[in-house]
């Protein structure tokens, strides 16, 4: 009894098997069901149709037959029943062409199974022999590699293989004999069949569709950002590049590079997973923004770009920039309830069909034209023009020189004196870059320190100028400082931040004597690693000056975490002191500022008697401008000095 429910569970889980590999759904959990289901209908409409042109074929023959073996009303009967097969045959061999259909092609194929059922029947009705009961067998063999699915299969082999049955009995014990073996081997040949042929097609599907999601995934991947969606790197140099043919036939176009401000401060602190979610809401406003007038494009961390298919003028692309500006400056509202604050800088370039230009060369003015903004007009949009192309010329020029030049020779140091008014004396010097290069003569200290922070080599250069610095500072007066500039990109890097402490150290200067001045730039590219490097600094005793004060938009929100020491208040406000009474009452409170946070303050620019007395009476200690003195080369500070305490003498003689 054992033994026998055993082998009945065995038979059960054969039978589940064989009709689950029929199903027109296995195994489709890995692909798009609808997609599978369409390819399913595709493979399998060239068997449909291939059954419907052979039966309508076949039966054109058959018609025509019966008009020489069929007689009395037997003739327009199976004539008829011919005719109507193969004319439905036909009928549904154009119906199914192209259709992607299941269902389509199931009523095509149960229809013309019924039918070529409905003449065997009536034949053997009119004229029964027993030897063509096997017709009966040859159908079932035919529904079952005909058929779309289980759905017709079943029923269409059934009432076959039935009224097989049904006949032969009539005829008598000997022929439902003869032919039972024959059904029941039909029926199970039948279904045999239909299961490995649909199963064989069905996996032969399932594996195209799967290559087919692979290769489409591996495309998207290939030109599109997993993050956002957007395309990526690859694609915009594509899409450029056709932008860029399209120009040369009259179709101008602008490119614009977008860099987030502020981003890194908000990964750092609220992790990768709120970063990512605030690169995709980018990406979003972006496209809002520039809807179907263009593509977005993500080149990589928080750098964007965009292709505008229709030129405008430049008053119209700054409302655009300025648009775009104000939709990234909105705050953004991400997942656990964090509220984030970020803004852009934009930098757009005019496609210029007669410049010739290539995709690399467009990429390098809109790069341009975004390291002015980010540099002058943080969060606003710039676009490049002829005065750009002029100073990116000279970039190239300055760039190149300075990689070949000796700059422990052409580099050198000019200071200029910082005034205490209540002391009548001077307390310290700025260090101030200057190169004379023998190939290109003076150049200008805010060009080729740009070109050596875009080149990489501002660090060398910051050493090199340093060690000038501290040679010079040997000889001064004990308690006289030197201020000295770090750049943004000296912050950003420890190690380089620890070989300026190793040079401080091996010149054998008090570090307390060493003022290193950052600016509000500096800081903001990356606020928590410029507060790691100040940490260093001050480490070693030296003190720390906020340069440019007030210039930036965000000093307030983030000076209480500087170590500072003093804070420099630039000369844009000096230039307004006489003819606005509102930029006094600013000046007065940072120096208010200043005293009630225990802060040095120096006050920058100052030019004329006029302005020196209007800073005395709000206030203002420490004075820095060429009222008092240009800056000078190092050799000529002991003759200034001198002079001035021959000045201090006379005044206490007096």
């Amino acid at each position: 009894m054992l033994i026998r429910t055993e082998r009945t569970a065995e038979w059960r889980r054969y039978f589940h098997r064989l009709f689950r590999c029929m199903r027109a759904d296995y195994r489709r959990g890995e692909v798009d069901p609808a997609e599978l289901k369409r390819q399913r209908a595709i493979a399998l409409r060239p068997i449909v149709r291939g059954l419907c042109g052979v039966v309508g074929s076949y039966y054109i023959i058959i018609f025509i037959s019966h008009f020489f073996y069929e007689t009395g009303m037997d003739l327009p009967i199976m004539a008829s029943l011919a005719g109507l097969t193969s004319l439905a045959s036909w009928v549904f061999f154009f119906w199914t062409r192209g259709t992607e259909n299941t269902h389509r092609l199931e009523i095509s194929g149960l229809v013309v199974n019924l039918l070529m059922y409905i003449n065997v029947v009536a034949y053997q009705s009119l004229h029964f022999e027993p030897p063509k009961l096997v017709y009966f067998v040859l159908l079932t063999l035919v529904y079952a590699t005909s058929a779309v699915s289980l759905r017709v299969v079943l029923p269409s082999s059934l009432v076959a293989i039935v009224t097989m049955f049904f006949m032969a009995h009539h005829a008598g014990y000997p022929v439902l004999k003869q032919h039972v073996w024959v059904g029941i081997a039909g029926i199970v040949t039948a279904f045999g069949m239909a299961g490995i042929m649909r199963t064989t097609i069905f996996r032969a599907v399932h594996a195209r569709v799967l290559a087919d999601k692979h290769r489409h995934e591996a495309q998207v991947l290939a030109h599109y950002d997993a993050l956002t969606g957007l395309p990526n790197r690859r694609s915009f140099f594509t899409e450029l590049d056709v932008a860029l043919i399209g120009a040369t036939r009259g179709h101008a176009f602008d490119l614009a590079l977008i860099d987030l401000d502020g981003f890194k401060p908000v990964n750092d602190l609220y992790g990768h997973s709120v970063g990512d979610a605030l690169l995709i809401e980018v990406g979003k406003r972006l496209r809002a923004v520039v809807g179907d007038g263009g593509v977005v494009a993500r080149l990589g961390g928080d750098e964007f770009s965009l292709i505008l298919n229709r030129q405008r003028s430049d008053d119209a692309l700054r409302r655009f920039g300025e648009d775009l500006c104000d939709a990234l400056r909105e705050t953004y509202l991400l997942g656990g309830g964090v509220c984030a604050n970020i803004s852009g800088s934009v930098g757009f370039v005019h496609s210029e069909p007669a410049a010739q230009w290539s995709a690399s060369q467009m990429l390098e003015r809109a790069d341009y034209a975004l390291y002015y903004a980010k540099q002058n007009l943080r969060g606003a949009p710039v676009i490049f023009d002829r005065r750009h192309e002029s100073e990116m010329q000279d970039f190239g020029a300055v760039d190149q020189t300075l990689r070949s030049s000796d700059l422990e020779s052409e580099l050198y140091i000019v200071f200029q004196p910082q005034i205490d008014l209540r002391a009548q004396r001077t307390v310290s010097f700025e260090a101030l870059a200057r190169w004379q290069s023998e190939k290109l003569g003076p150049v200008r200290p805010d060009i080729f320190i740009r070109a050596a922070e875009r080149s990489g080599l501002i660090s060398d250069i910051t050493l090199i100028l340093l060690r000038k610095a501290l040679v010079a500072v040997r000889d001064w007066p004990a308690d006289m400082r030197v201020s000295f500039n770090l750049s943004a990109r000296d912050l950003r890097s420890l190690p380089a931040i620890r070989r300026i402490c190793d040079t401080v150290r091996l010149s054998g200067i008090d570090a307390q004597r060493i003022e290193f001045e950052i600016t509000e730039t500096a800081m903001l590219s990356d606020l928590d690693q410029a507060l790691e490097a100040l940490a260093l600094l001050k480490g070693m005793g030296s003190r720390i000056a906020l340069d440019d004060f007030g210039s930036g938009y965000s000093s307030f929100g983030y000076i209480h975490r500087l170590p500072a020491d003093k804070i420099k208040i630039d000369r844009s406000f000096v230039t307004q002191l006489l003819r606005h009474e509102s930029t006094v009452k600013i000046v007065k409170t940072l120096i208010d500022l200043c005293g009630n946070l225990s802060l040095d303050h120096v006050i920058e620019g100052v030019e004329t008697a006029a302005e020196l007395r209007r800073l005395e009476e709000i206030g203002a200690r420490y004075i820095q401008g060429y009222y008092f003195a240009e800056p000078m080369r190092a050799e000529a500070i002991r003759a200034y000095l001198t002079a001035e305490s021959w000045r201090e003498g006379l005044k206490q003689t007096g």
